[in-house]
């Protein structure tokens, strides 16, 4: 069987992209309380398709092998019915909350790699389209609330949004912008490292190292 082989691009982000007021479409567009000792990026610089991704990630949480995993997203009302059914046959754990706005939050409870390669895409799908989509090993650290955040115009005003509580060794990946790359948060030392990162990966990924200004 041939190895697909994915091509990434690793690096550090300087703690100056987290704030304690959000901006609507800056980093990081949701709230985060709690230490983020830690932050890295994990690009697909040269990514085919979204399949290519998920087998990716896939491979990615079986050598990390932290289960439980917490999965937490924003997701459009067309997705709702598909989801639900796909949890329940599969006797996924999951709740629902309505958005403010059209749509809905999920947020599901997966025990093992089979479950996860069965939410992972529609997980990666809503973050591609630039809804809120994380995921967290072992531990549960979702909630949602109102909190402030600069407008596209620079004014402040208090919005709903979700949040990441972080405890002492929360690890959390969170789809960046149009599915471009997943964002580590963490506070854990065992993350406390870039080496520490990559070791992780699966042995087959092919990566660079790269510098991100501040």
């Amino acid at each position: 069987m041939e190895v697909v082989v994915i091509k990434v691009d690793i690096g550090i982000f300087p703690q100056s992209y987290v704030s304690d007021e959000p901006e609507s479409g800056g980093f990081f567009p949701f709230a985060i309380d709690g230490e983020t000792s830690y932050l890295y990026d994990i690009s697909f610089v040269e990514r085919k398709d979204e399949k290519e991704v998920e087998d990716f990630v896939s491979k990615w949480m079986r050598v990390i092998n932290r289960f439980p995993l917490y999965i937490f997203f924003e997701c459009f009302d067309f997705h709702q019915k598909e989801i639900e059914e796909e949890c329940k046959s599969k006797s996924i754990e999951f709740t629902e909350s309505k958005r403010r706005e059209n749509g809905f939050y999920i947020k599901v409870k997966v025990r093992n790699i089979e479950q996860f390669n069965v939410i992972f895409p529609y997980l990666y799908a809503n973050g591609s389209m630039n809804n809120f989509a994380c995921l967290s090993l072992e531990e549960d650290v979702f909630t949602i609330g109102n909190r402030n955040f600069k407008n596209f115009w620079g004014e402040n005003e208090k919005i709903e949004t979700p949040i990441i509580t972080l405890n002492g060794n929360s690890i959390v990946f969170w789809v960046n912008y149009d599915g471009d790359s997943m964002v580590i948060i963490s506070n854990d030392k065992k993350y406390s490292e870039l080496s520490l990162v990559i070791n992780t990966l699966p042995e087959e990924t092919d990566y660079s190292v790269i510098e991100y200004g501040e």
